[in-house]
């Protein structure tokens, strides 16, 4: 595969008709795939998930899968936390880092941090299920930000459909890609996100 692949529209249909093929599940399973795999790009499974099954379809199994990946991974570390590994994991500064800096959010920091597209959700995934955060508050906090998220990555996903002045609507996606990436770095800097999950 070569980067002028990537490029030719008939790929992305060649695909698209592969995955409207495994049926309705095949989107949700997509997006909680990102939760397990953190290298596979969110947004553009969205883009995908609305291009192949609409805006709201799209946008309903997008968030759906996002959710059911974060909140397995959070009840993963959460088990191993419960099964007494949180009293050893503490002797590595790294983690204890991490778990200093969960105790110190509340509700409205996770939600901010969830809705932005460069927080990385399975760090927030391992800190908080590691940590002894309430599960309730966690899970709440994340279904409130992520529908901002997947809202934008879904609103991109429809523009990009568009017939007429497809030049300004790739131009003034890209400006507010870019902002809400910048926007989203600022705040990540400022919660300390960045130096809690460097090691």
């Amino acid at each position: 595969m070569n980067f002028q692949q990537w490029l030719d529209p008939q790929f992305w249909n060649d695909i698209a008709n592969r995955i409207e093929s495994f049926g309705i599940f095949a989107p949700v399973f997509l997006a909680m795939l990102e939760s397990l795999i953190p290298a596979l790009p969110l947004v553009l499974i969205v883009i995908l998930n609305v291009n192949i099954y609409g805006l709201g379809i799209g946008f309903m199994t997008s968030y759906a899968g996002t959710m059911l990946g974060a909140t397995i991974m959070f009840m993963f570390y959460r088990t191993i936390s419960y099964y007494g590994l949180h009293e050893k994991l503490h002797k590595f500064k790294s983690i204890d880092k991490m778990i200093n800096w969960v105790n110190r959010q509340n509700m409205a920091v996770i939600i901010v941090l969830s809705m932005l597209p460069s927080t990385p959700s399975s760090f927030m995934n391992l800190a908080f299920g590691l940590a002894q955060y309430s599960k309730r508050k966690y899970l709440i906090s994340i279904a409130i930000g992520k529908v901002v998220m997947i809202g934008l990555f879904a609103f991109y996903g429809q523009v990009f459909q568009a017939e007429e002045n497809q030049i300004w609507i790739y131009l003034g996606s890209a400006v507010l890609f870019l902002a809400t990436y910048l926007i989203s770095r600022f705040i990540n800097k400022k919660t300390g996100i960045n130096d809690a999950s460097s090691k």
